[in-house]
């Protein structure tokens, strides 16, 4: 095509382009395009692409999902192209939008985040652009990593300041419970409570112990009976469920022993207990399930009949900082699940908003192979 219909831009620089490159008329019609474009329309038949009008082009190039039809939706691929060159030569100015094509190669479903950018051929005798769609797909997914790495170093910086911070009143808290508890003339109920407390108050100290220094851990992981710790957490809530009128259901199936740290589960259990009494808040049902599979594996389940999570925040929820709306800091699911990791287990989450289904958590965890101590 004599310099490229007109226009000032060389054939050699134009097919020299990275980047997928279309000389386009106003109504999207396919002028000529670039080595790299060719690649993009994976070998489909050219005739079919030069011979396309406006979006309809777009839509030979993969099978979309738009349920409105080629060039019907104002939100398609072929609409935002369409309309980018639309914009660049009725303006005289590059033009650029990003959107999502959603395709059907061989191997399945897959989806491009793209750039488009329409820029109006200069000296064209003709109202003519340079239609370029670029992939930046693994630029997003970059960029997302990123986030993902910036947020986990947040969260880390921001556990580590609380821990710092609480960690000397909670040991005054400790000595005044003790102080407390060597009285005298207190009743032997108020003692059996000022126990309970300082229970709690070391709890709390061995996380914020793990919290400023992971490396001062127990050496090696122990032998546990996993509905023994479980049963351990669900009596510190009694008071609350007991206020909330939650009722309890167990089913342990197994007396098989994991490896863990103890004090670490204990947190796990603790965090989704917490979670589940929030989500039910009164009268419901909170299932506790432990159970063996034949993959060697043990599998803790705790199931509410609560409010739910909404499907779209499902893949969301063990990230830092995604709270459920003004409750909570957004990073107790985040501190389960490195928990678990560590432990070299998997944490799976099944939940439904419609009636009384509620959340379950599902924590795998592999069967210890050491022999408890006697």
């Amino acid at each position: 095509m004599e310099s490229l219909t007109n226009g000032t831009l060389d054939r050699t620089l134009f097919d020299a382009l990275p980047i997928p490159a279309f000389i386009v008329d106003f109504n999207v019609r396919i002028l000529a395009l670039n080595s790299a474009a060719a690649r993009f329309v994976d070998n489909k038949d050219l005739r079919t692409v030069f011979d396309g009008l406006a979006g309809e082009v777009f839509h030979c190039l993969y099978s979309t999902f738009s349920p409105e039809g080629c060039g019907t939706s104002p939100y398609c691929q072929q609409c935002v192209i369409r309309n980018s060159v639309a914009n660049c030569l009725e303006g005289q100015a590059v033009s650029r939008a990003r959107t999502r094509m959603d395709f059907l190669p061989e191997t399945g479903r897959k989806s491009m985040e793209l750039l488009i950018t329409a820029n109006p051929m200069p000296n064209s005798s003709e109202r003519l652009a340079l239609l370029m769609i670029e992939d930046i797909t693994e630029n997003e997914e970059l960029e997302h990593a990123l986030r993902r790495s910036e947020k986990l170093a947040i969260a880390g910086r921001y556990s580590a300041t609380i821990a710092h911070e609480i960690n000397n009143p909670l040991e005054s808290l400790g000595n005044i419970l003790h102080l407390l508890g060597s009285q005298p003339r207190l009743e032997t109920d108020a003692k059996e409570l000022v126990e309970l407390a300082m229970q709690e108050v070391e709890h709390l100290t061995k996380i914020s112990r793990q919290t400023l220094a992971p490396h001062r851990e127990t050496e090696s992981q122990v032998a546990t009976k996993l509905s023994s710790l479980l049963d351990d957490v669900v009596d510190r809530f009694h008071r609350r469920l007991e206020s909330a009128q939650i009722k309890v259901l167990r089913k342990y199936q197994t007396e098989e022993e994991v490896l863990i740290f103890p004090s670490e589960f204990q947190q796990v259990f603790a965090n989704l207990l917490t979670n589940a009494i929030d989500a039910i808040e009164k009268r419901g049902e909170l299932h506790l399930s432990i159970e063996t599979l034949p993959e060697n594996e043990v599998v803790v389940k705790v199931a509410d009949s609560g409010c739910g999570i909404a499907s779209e925040n499902l893949d969301a929820i063990f990230q830092p900082f995604f709270t459920k709306g003004e409750k909570g800091t957004g990073i107790g699911l985040w501190v389960i699940k490195r928990i678990i990791d560590k432990a070299g287990g998997r944490i799976e989450v099944a939940s439904s908003t419609v009636g009384k289904t509620g959340t379950c958590f599902s924590i795998f965890l592999p069967v210890s192979k050491v022999p408890s101590a006697l």
